[in-house]
């Protein structure tokens, strides 16, 4: 019995890459692009538990925002909501948002 190959083979467009695991760390985002990233998803992610207790009309009176902006809000559209944005959020729904950063690890030497 004759098997075909699987289609995405015939399609010059797709792009076959091993993931480590981390969807955040496997896209091809700039290093400084990707921490702003990650901390509005996690940010995002805090917001949502606390804002999943409205509806999205309460929500947008908390929040002073359009319907249209709460939708984009509420369904994860990170890309169309800033990092200073996500804080003032956070802060109208009593939250109190932080930055929490680390000091950098001492580069390893390398032995001979």
């Amino acid at each position: 019995m004759f098997r075909r190959p699987p289609k995405h083979k015939e399609n010059p467009r797709f792009i076959s890459r091993i993931s480590h695991g981390r969807v955040l760390d496997d896209l091809d985002i700039a290093p400084g692009k990707l921490a702003s990233y990650k901390l509005r998803t996690e940010l995002h992610a805090k917001i949502i538990k606390v804002a999943s207790q409205y509806s999205q009309a309460e929500l947008q009176d908390v929040l002073n925002e359009s319907q249209p902006r709460v939708s984009d809000f509420v369904r994860g559209k990170i890309t169309k909501l800033s990092l200073e944005t996500l804080v003032e959020y956070a802060e109208r729904l009593d939250m109190r948002p932080q930055i929490k950063t680390e000091a950098p690890r001492k580069p390893r030497e390398m032995h001979a």
